[in-house]
């Protein structure tokens, strides 16, 4: 027992020590950042309060953040909020690790991002990032200036982060990395090379923290679904009414889902390749009192492949239930088949009527298509389930040409698709 006290009191000890000897340091003692908990040698979320002590547990929340105002953290049954009045730093399972810091022109502190931690620090918060040395820290920034030459206008792009990664890698390593440094962008990954290829030139260890989360997750989808097709009239003749003898299609669609991106983990990106199946007839009525009454029927089949794009956002998100919202678009490539035409004219002075089997429908074989949609996401062992509700427009999509009346249509689709995520 005296042992076991004995232990945790030196733990405590060196997680204290270590935090004041960061303040002289932009390197980050590994008793402070490890995720590992020495009593089970498990990975696991941990704080590290004011006076030290450093619990392990889960953090409760709902995405994989990037930046965190405040915090929920559970251990041994009990949750507890936590600001940056209780904390020193905090770590996830997942190796991102968080440092309670003031920033430039922040009055409060904020929980900060160590990027990469070592004689120079590299910090994020709140899509800005930062450079420790330290004893100062300084914003690495990049903005546009517009300005004008002889009246007219120059936008111009200004890394100003250049000057600060020059100032504070100046010296043996700053000028073998001059190359590096010159051609950095103001992008997260460019900076992690460099200041790691900086630190291990200055010969001083240095840690990357975000080595074990993946800039985004890759997941194969498939979907099969039923649409629901309407057509919606663009120009038609006055009094012409017109349908579907079957107003049901069936998609199916293999692709992939970009997701959990470690900057933005309410995103995701979907993108493959879909066919569609509508099998029908089009229905067509039109009568001028007293004068010609026409009835027109057209069986067709339309196979139509499509590359869609969509852009999603999770909305809400608790336990194992993701619900989510997209704007899509899909550039659209149609076959349509003729199977049979009948037209029938009634001309009603005469009493005569004639039968025509010219074609009635046609298109464009290739258009773009917008859309909108809602889904759901529930695990279901290693894969996920997903439901979807789509709803996409097709502008012009069809030309009906009855007896030299031409008429246009749009075609619209409201589509439920169920769908596997591996």
């Amino acid at each position: 027992m005296q042992k076991k006290i004995v232990s945790i009191f030196l733990g405590f000890s060196l997680v204290f020590l270590a935090l004041q000897a960061y303040s002289q340091s932009g390197f980050i003692e590994e008793s402070i950042w490890s995720n590992v908990n020495p009593q089970t040698g498990l990975e696991e979320d941990f704080v590290i309060t004011k006076s030290g002590e450093k619990i392990f547990g889960k953090i409760i929340s709902d995405y994989d953040q990037a930046t965190y105002k405040t915090l929920i953290f559970e251990s041994n049954g009990e949750k507890k909020n936590y600001t940056t009045l209780d904390l020193n730093a905090f770590g996830l399972e997942n190796s991102r690790f968080f440092m309670t810091k003031r920033l430039p022109e922040i009055d409060e502190e904020v929980f900060v991002q160590i990027l990469v931690s070592g004689p120079l620090q590299l910090n994020y918060y709140d899509q800005r990032y930062f450079l420790d040395n330290g004893e100062e820290i300084s914003e690495l920034k990049a903005f546009y200036t517009v300005g004008s030459i002889d009246g007219n206008k120059l936008k111009r792009y200004v890394k100003a982060y250049m000057s600060v990664l020059k100032l504070e890698m100046a010296g043996e390593c700053g000028v073998l990395l001059n190359d590096m440094i010159e051609t950095t962008k103001m992008d997260e990954q460019d900076f992690i090379r460099l200041f790691t290829a900086y630190n291990e030139c200055q010969g001083g260890p240095n840690q990357v923290h975000v080595s074990k989360v993946k800039f985004m997750k890759v997941a194969p989808v498939l979907t099969a679904g039923v649409s629901m097709i309407s057509l919606l009239d663009r120009s038609v003749e006055r009094g012409q009414l017109n349908d579907f003898g079957n107003n049901l299609a069936l998609r199916f669609l293999a692709g992939v889902r970009l997701k959990e991106f470690r900057k933005l983990p309410r995103i995701s990106i979907d993108f493959g390749l879909g066919l569609e199946q509508f099998n029908s007839t089009f229905e067509s009525d039109f009568e001028s009192p007293g004068v010609v009454s026409i009835n027109a029927v057209e069986e067709f089949k339309e196979t139509s492949v499509f590359v869609p794009f969509s852009f999603n956002y999770s909305v809400f998100r608790k336990d194992n239930l993701d619900l989510y919202a997209g704007v899509m678009a899909a550039i659209w490539f149609r076959s349509l088949n003729i199977e049979s035409t009948e037209i029938r004219e009634e001309i009603f002075q005469s009493d005569r009527v004639n039968l025509y089997n010219t074609p009635i429908l046609e298109g464009p074989k290739r258009l773009f298509v917008p859309g909108l949609k809602v889904g759901a996401r529930i695990p279901a062992g290693k894969m996920t389930v997903f439901t979807e509700l789509q709803g996409d427009l097709q502008l012009d999509y069809y030309t009906a040409n009855i007896l030299a009346k031409r008429s246009s249509f749009s075609r619209s689709a409201l589509t439920f698709q169920i769908g596997l995520e591996f």
